[in-house]
């Protein structure tokens, strides 16, 4: 193409002027900026976006199994056995959860109590989460708490001493109001940490403690499930309800967090959004790069016209001069915003402060986050080079 020509000419050759080569200088770096900012900025909403989702993945089922009204149901109304035969099902684990009283000699408090048995660990890999002591505890008796509860209780160390306290509906007495109290003595089992409401909400125990704790026998709070291919999540779904009565849903981990993940999306929008006004006006700068090039070429354009060129090909020659410096201005940026991501993802050279699960900042550098950055800022850079031409070469024509 004859105006690429022309313009890869004017571009790396050398200009009469030495001020046209820091303002395209300038220019090329306005754009290299922004075009890293955002690759990075999306990297790490990407990396941060994907942990929460596996921090919450390790505690919350790909289906799970709830009472429509109440806190729980009867176990018999769902075929247990059917569920775990069913395809696609990996695992399927009933539980036990409700609000109870923790205590220890000199505090107390209150905890989300989940009573659970030995598949409910094939379910969800809470295991990992483990700080200190192990989970085989539960069997025990044990109790296993989130590290927030376990130090606002003041429980120096494993082994500890711990109380529970349910009201006991079997016996619940305005005369004797301690007679309406079931208790379980234990110890502290084990620590877990994975996120800040887990860590200082939670408490496990074994189904048959929480069962007779809660005076729930053959009743359930719930059945968290987990399948084998998250793709074919909504057959199995279709599949389960065949499985329970009408009094019982069956929603997804998807459902379950509709909200946070609308949430996400929204945020993800917004950097977008924001960042392509970034763009476009980090590509205002090659507008004083064309336009003086333009006037530095007055006597070529008057050349050109006389041998015959069109206006077409003159306005492609300059709009062509901003492209190419958008297009270096891409490449530089979107070098430095991949080194630093991947860089960032395998080296975490930016650490996170205190006592977390993660030890540096996730990163999650995805093709076409980098490609949608490049689209941005190609586009903004091609429709301000193409306004600024027709805008300069129309006040040319006029003198």
């Amino acid at each position: 193409m004859l105006w690429l020509k022309f313009s890869r000419r004017y571009m790396f050759s050398p200009k009469s002027h030495s001020v046209i080569n820091i303002i395209a200088l300038v220019s090329v770096v306005a754009v290299a900026i922004p075009t890293a900012a955002m690759i990075i900025l999306l990297a790490m909403f990407g990396g941060l976006s994907n942990t929460i989702e596996t921090i919450y993945s390790s505690v919350d089922a790909d289906i799970e199994i709830v009472a429509q009204r109440g806190q729980t149901f009867k176990s018999e109304e769902i075929d247990i056995e059917r569920l775990h035969e069913m395809e696609g099902v990996s695992a399927a684990a009933p539980y036990l959860e409700q609000s109870v009283m923790v205590a220890t000699t000199s505090r107390r408090g209150t905890v989300t109590l989940r009573g659970v048995d030995s598949t409910y660990f094939e379910v969800l890999p809470i295991e990992k989460f483990v700080v200190r002591g192990t989970l085989e505890s539960l069997r025990q008796g044990d109790i296993v708490l989130g590290t927030a509860a376990s130090a606002n209780l003041g429980i120096p160390g494993i082994n500890y001493p711990v109380e529970l306290y349910a009201l006991n509906r079997k016996q619940l007495s305005t005369l004797l109001p301690s007679s309406g109290i079931s208790r379980h003595e234990g110890r502290l089992g084990g620590v877990i940490s994975a996120n800040a409401e887990i860590d200082a909400t939670f408490a496990l125990v074994d189904i048959e403690v929480a069962a007779e704790l809660l005076n729930y026998r053959d009743r359930w709070s719930g059945v968290a499930i987990k399948i084998a291919d998250n793709e074919q999540i909504e057959r199995i779904k279709q599949g389960i309800e065949e499985c329970v009565s009408e009094n019982i849903v069956v929603r997804t981990r998807e459902e379950k967090s509709a909200e946070m993940n609308a949430l996400i999306r929204l945020e993800r929008f917004a950097i977008i959004l924001i960042g392509s006004f970034i763009a476009i006006v980090a590509a205002f700068a090659i507008v004083g790069a064309v336009v003086m090039l333009i006037t530095e070429k007055r006597r070529d354009i008057r050349t050109l016209r006389s041998l015959g060129a069109s206006q077409v090909l003159i306005k492609n020659i300059f709009v062509g001069e901003g492209l190419l410096l958008t297009l270096l201005g891409t490449v530089i940026g979107t070098a430095i915003g991949v080194g630093f991501s991947l860089g960032q993802q395998h080296f975490g050279w930016i650490k996170i402060p205190g006592n977390m699960v993660i030890e540096s900042y996730p990163v999650e550098l995805t093709l076409g986050d980098t490609l949608l950055v490049v689209g941005i800022i190609l586009v903004a850079g091609l429709g301000i080079s193409w306004l600024t031409v027709r805008a300069q070469l129309s006040n040319e024509d006029k003198i």
